[in-house]
C-alpha cells in the first residue's frame, strides 16, 4: 500500500530478510497529526533514531523504505520492521480502548497485516529468548530491550492489548487476501 513518505536520513541502506514488526510506542500526545509530527522528528538532523512507519488514527507515514535498517531498537533493528503508535507505554487498558486508541490499533492492525502477508511474518508475539533465536513474528520495543540488554524502552507497556491487536491484524489479513484472490 503507497503511504505518505516523509524520508529519515536515520538508516542503513541495504537489503535483508525481514523477520520481525517491532511495535513502539511515539510517547507523544493522541492526537491527529501525531503520525506525521513523528515522521518529522525522525526527519530531523537532531533525532538520530527512526522508524519504518508513523500511525495515529487517521493516517499511516511511512519513513524508512521496508528493504532499508531503521534505527527504532537497538540489538533488534537488522531483520526488523519498526512501527511506532501514537501515545505512551504508561497507558492504561481504558486508554487502549478510547475511540482514538481503538482507530490506531485498527489501522496499525492492517498495516501489520500487509507487512506480515508480504513478508510472510506468521501473527504470533515473540518473547526475547525467541528473538535472539532468530524466531519470526511480532513483538514491542521492551521485548528487543528484553533480548539484548542495549536499551531500557519498555514500549508499547504492559496494558498494550496484545490479543486484541494480533486478532484485528490476522482479521485484517483474512480480508487482504481475500482481496487479493
Amino acid at each position: 500500500m503507497p503511504y505518505l513518505f516523509v524520508e529519515s536520513p536515520h538508516r542503513t541502506v541495504v537489503g535483508r530478510r525481514i523477520d520481525v514488526v517491532v511495535i513502539h510506542t511515539m510517547e507523544s500526545a493522541e492526537r491527529v497529526g501525531a503520525a506525521l509530527a513523528c515522521a518529522q522528528w525522525f526527519a530531523s538532523s537532531a533525532s538520530e533514531v527512526s522508524a519504518h512507519y508513523c500511525v495515529d488514527s487517521d493516517i499511516v507515514v511511512q519513513c524508512v523504505r521496508e528493504e532499508d535498517v531503521a534505527w527504532h531498537a537497538r540489538g533488534g533493528n537488522t531483520n526488523s520492521i519498526g512501527i511506532e503508535l501514537a501515545g505512551f507505554a504508561r497507558q492504561k487498558t481504558a486508554e487502549w480502548n478510547d475511540d482514538y486508541s481503538r482507530a490506531v490499533l485498527a489501522r496499525a492492525a492492517e498495516l501489520t497485516a500487509d507487512i506480515c502477508l508480504r513478508h510472510d511474518i506468521p501473527f504470533r508475539r515473540l518473547r526475547p529468548a525467541e528473538i535472539v533465536a532468530r524466531h519470526r513474528g511480532l513483538c514491542g520495543h521492551v521485548d528487543v530491550s528484553a533480548a539484548f540488554g542495549k536499551s531500557d524502552h519498555w514500549d508499547p507497556g504492559p496494558a498494550f492489548p496484545w490479543t486484541r491487536f494480533l486478532r484485528l491484524a490476522r482479521e485484517s489479513s483474512v480480508v487482504e487476501s481475500a482481496r487479493k484472490a
